[in-house]
């Protein structure tokens, strides 16, 4: 009798623990799927915005696992109205690129670009694409910004201060050639593979003919831009016609925000900061400070300017000090 009641005591506390060891084994497996699932929604969330992103993923998870991709025809395209558009050059970068290795010059833009996409958060800009030495976004998509124009402005000056802080530290020829422009943009992702968020209208073109026919170191605007910014800062004819066949074909009128010295700005209100924490940068870890990234086809100018480089990670090191 003592004997059967050990052995049924040796069955029923075997089988607990198999019950207990296989759930376990199911919570540890949920948990790493829950893992990987937000793994794979920060790697999306890094290449589109988060409103497209969740849109898209709610749709193919509605959808049947053995549907056809070249059957997913559905277009995500957005319209915005009154928003504002940045393109950005680095005036020098040419022969910046002749005179590093590949190595350096990708370390180089990737800590400048950082500090863009940075300043773009803090400026409640949205970064759509790098095209070279091209940086540009957009303020007021998707959510919308009643000083979508000021913000753009804002962004613009602290880009300029900041690649002027590289310059003075390299003791090198760049800078910053802006041009902004507000209007309306479509936004979305077009095709079927490799998808990527994109701008398109006539207003995103105006913008990149107002960087290309800039002046480096100055913010180019256009008269829309101007209105939006009802006075905020002291501006300067900027004769963009003279500089660029497009705007003079298609008379735009063009103004130069003055320099800050020079401005006067009426009940200005600069754009709230985010506070970040100052992150040293590391030459065995050229990528570790990168941000994570999120596009007319734009018809980028040649680069004729340029001049010697050196001292490059003391600067690097030093960038994390700018903002």
């Amino acid at each position: 009798m003592y004997q059967s009641g050990l052995f049924i005591h040796y069955l029923t506390d075997h089988a607990q623990r198999q019950v207990f060891l296989e759930t376990r084994r199911c919570i540890e497996g949920r948990l790493k799927l829950e893992q990987e699932n937000q793994r794979q929604d920060r790697l999306v969330l890094s290449i589109l915005p988060r409103f497209v992103a969740l849109e898209m993923i709610a749709d193919m998870s509605a959808m049947e696992d053995d549907l056809n991709p070249q059957e997913f025809h559905k277009i995500y395209i957005h319209q915005y109205k009154d928003v504002s558009i940045l393109f950005a050059d680095i005036k020098g970068f040419t022969l910046l690129s002749m005179n590093l290795s590949a190595q350096d010059l990708v370390r180089t833009l990737n800590e400048l670009f950082g500090r863009f996409d940075r300043l773009a958060e803090e400026h409640h800009c949205l970064r759509i694409k790098i095209l070279g030495d091209c940086y540009y976004c957009v303020s007021g998509v998707p959510e919308p910004q009643r000083a979508h124009a000021r913000y753009c402005v804002e962004m613009g000056l602290a880009m300029i201060n900041t690649i002027r802080y590289v310059q003075k530290q390299l003791n090198f020829d760049m800078d910053m050639r802006i041009g902004i422009h507000s209007g309306s943009v479509l936004c979305g992702v077009l095709g079927l593979q490799k998808w990527h968020f994109d701008v398109w209208s006539w207003d995103v073109g105006i913008a990149n003919m107002l960087e290309a026919g800039g002046i480096p170191g100055r913010i180019h605007i256009s008269r829309a831009t101007l209105d939006c910014l009802e006075g905020t800062y002291k501006t300067e004819e900027g004769h963009g016609r003279d500089r660029n066949a497009f705007l003079r074909k298609y008379n735009i009128d063009t103004f130069l925000i003055c320099p800050q010295q020079d401005r006067d700005k009426v009940n200005h209100i600069k754009p709230p900061k985010v506070q970040k924490p100052i992150q040293t940068w590391s030459p065995d870890i050229p990528f570790k400070t990168v941000i994570d990234m999120n596009s007319v086809s734009a018809q980028i100018p040649n680069r004729k300017e340029g001049a010697e480089f050196g001292a490059f990670g003391q600067v690097v090191t030093n960038l994390n000090c700018i903002i």
